[in-house]
């Protein structure tokens, strides 16, 4: 299962750089990372989200 998990977390990572790319890419109709996530704070219920999930990741991978 941790292979599974691994795998999925992999592909994942490997779905947002190809989008990062395409949206990079001239005249390209997707938006890049920093406009969605410009987009998501101007919401306070956004910013809380944003907040959440840094703690998310800090607390899962970055505590020991």
């Amino acid at each position: 299962m941790r292979e599974v998990t691994i795998a999925v977390y992999a592909v994942s990572l490997l779905a947002l750089v190809v989008l990062e790319v395409l949206a990079r890419l001239p005249g390209s109709r997707v938006p890049t990372a920093g406009e969605c996530l410009s987009s998501v704070m101007r919401h306070p219920a956004g910013r809380i989200l944003v907040i959440l999930s840094w703690w998310w990741t800090g607390w899962h991978f970055l505590a020991r």
